[in-house]
């Protein structure tokens, strides 16, 4: 059982780094391949205003977002998962380096939450919740 728990959260893992290389590539069809096609998607960009439920909404944002960059790099810090039975949830706090095609430049830690759900027909692990946010730079309080 133990073997088997680590074989899903291999795959989980590779399904997430899988998901960080297409955002390198710029590959908006690969990206896309790794999430839900349902109106249960549900997925929190960096912008205020992205909140995104269901496929429909969700499904031409990356392909919107990949024409305006000219290199992303995607590099995992502390990618943490989890699973039980057909579901897996990350947490990971990459660091984003992204440049457009305008010339502006993002240089920062990111934080990503996830859960993935695994597809029983294919065995695929597919993203039904995503989320990505800066954090604060000043604490509201002390622990």
């Amino acid at each position: 059982m133990a073997s088997l728990q680590h074989s899903e959260i291999e795959s989980v893992k590779q399904t997430v780094l899988g998901i960080y290389r297409a955002f390198e590539k710029l590959d908006a069809q690969l990206l896309d391949e790794n999430f839900d096609h349902s109106e249960e998607l549900l997925a929190f960009g960096t912008d205020q205003d992205e909140k995104f439920q269901g496929w429909n909404q969700y499904k031409d944002v990356h392909t919107i977002q990949f024409k305006a960059l000219k290199s992303f790099k995607f590099v995992a810090k502390e990618l943490d998962v989890h699973v039980h039975n057909d579901v897996a949830w990350i947490a990971d706090r990459p660091h984003w380096f992204i440049e457009t095609k305008s010339g502006e430049k993002l240089d920062t830690d990111m934080r990503i939450t996830a859960v993935l759900r695994k597809e029983q027909s294919s065995g695929k692990w597919l993203v039904v919740q995503w989320h990505v946010s800066v954090g604060l730079s000043q604490r509201l309080h002390q622990y």
